[in-house]
């Protein structure tokens, strides 16, 4: 029960990046955090891209 407890924290990505260790999302204390939304801007960004470049890959 604790790994789904574990798979339930979101993990940031700014923070986690470059370290080998997952840092937790601060959510609220976090200037990246979307009140309106309860989510990260970095992550929305990411997301986007993400559809972005497989819009581009499949009008190829």
């Amino acid at each position: 029960m604790e790994t789904t407890n574990k798979r339930k924290i979101p993990y940031c990505p700014l923070l986690s990046a470059g370290s080998p260790d997952y840092q937790v999302c601060l959510q609220e204390n976090c200037a990246w955090w979307q009140m309106s939304t309860k989510t990260c801007i970095a992550s929305v960004i990411a997301h986007n891209c993400i559809l972005d470049i497989k819009a581009k890959q499949q009008g190829k």
